[in-house]
């Protein structure tokens, strides 16, 4: 009987940790797509050049989240917007990330 309580409050636990994750991640996606999203609505002549960008969801993170976002060329007449946001979960020694990439053409579609 012991034997089985033990078991159930491990499965308990790991599905705290995995919800906690889960969510976690969720709001990461939220953050780079926002972002995607806004440096879409500018346009390919307007492309921003910061390397970082804030954005009111990141203080729910855990502690010491961080925010990249870099601008790269995919052609002559194409860019490729990628961003990305890392954390460190509670308890854990590796970092999570969720990074999402664009291209943004100057008109049109892809060349």
């Amino acid at each position: 009987m012991l034997g089985v309580m033990l078991i159930m409050l491990q499965a308990i636990l790991q599905s705290a940790t995995l919800v906690r994750v889960s969510k976690n991640q969720g709001i990461a996606l939220s953050i780079a797509k926002n972002e995607l999203e806004y440096v879409r609505s500018l346009g390919y002549a307007l492309l921003p050049g910061y390397t970082t960008f804030s954005d009111s969801l990141v203080s729910t993170l855990p502690t010491a989240a961080t925010t990249t976002f870099a601008v790269s060329t995919y052609n002559t007449k194409a860019k490729q917007v990628t961003v990305s946001v890392v954390w460190l979960d509670p308890g854990s020694s590796a970092s999570s990330t969720v990074t999402l990439s664009t291209i943004i053409a100057q008109t049109g579609g892809l060349p």
